[in-house]
């Protein structure tokens, strides 16, 4: 396993707490806890072998902690867990009709993700977002990798310190044992935010 997305991680949430400490006072921060749906943007890739390999959807739950630098910017930091799957492959033989099931793919793929980045509010809901990191594997099917994310999404308040998050985000960067290559993923989120 390499220590640079290890490295790099550490530095960027560095950078975010040293900002974060000089943010300006008076303004609010907030904390919130969600789950997000994974959709594959590509479902069928193929290894540098030949073979092909099926990514399923998956699900994720996140913690991220946003912190104001001003009115509109805000710089974010993130953890949780995301878990993806690998569609069961069905192999025909060459020379007759049998299939058999190949188990080598159907497996569960496990992360903890250390994310930083930006937030920008365009209007007082709605924002863009864009943060990296890495995803640390927790099992082992899962690899070490260095994940970028960008996306938008709307705030929807439900009392002075009370909302609910809803985002739509691309991700970048999830390798598996079974795939050497990045997997490029949508995910749908929806998060209770507690400013305070």
């Amino acid at each position: 396993m390499t220590h640079k997305p290890i490295r790099i991680t550490f530095i960027l949430l560095f950078t975010v707490f040293s900002f974060a400490a000089n943010a300006q006072r008076g303004k609010q921060t907030s904390l919130s806890i969600g789950s997000g749906i994974i959709a594959p943007l590509n479902m069928n890739y193929r290894d540098d072998n030949g073979t092909d390999f099926n990514v399923d959807a998956g699900f994720s739950i996140n913690l991220k902690l946003e912190k104001p630098i001003t009115e509109t910017l805000r710089f974010i930091a993130g953890t949780g867990f995301v878990f993806t799957e690998s569609n069961p492959q069905y192999l025909f033989s060459s020379n007759s009709s049998n299939v058999f099931y190949d188990n080598r793919y159907h497996d569960l793929y496990a992360y903890l993700p250390l994310t930083a980045g930006l937030k920008y509010y365009f209007t007082k809901y709605l924002y863009v977002n864009a943060e990296t990191g890495s995803a640390f594997s927790i099992n082992s099917r899962a690899r070490t990798s260095f994940i970028y994310a960008g996306g938008a999404g709307a705030v929807v308040p439900i009392g002075p310190h009370h909302g609910l998050d809803f985002g739509l985000q691309f991700e970048r960067g999830y390798k598996n044992t079974d795939y050497d290559h990045a997997i490029n993923q949508l995910v749908l989120n929806v998060a209770y935010k507690y400013r305070f």
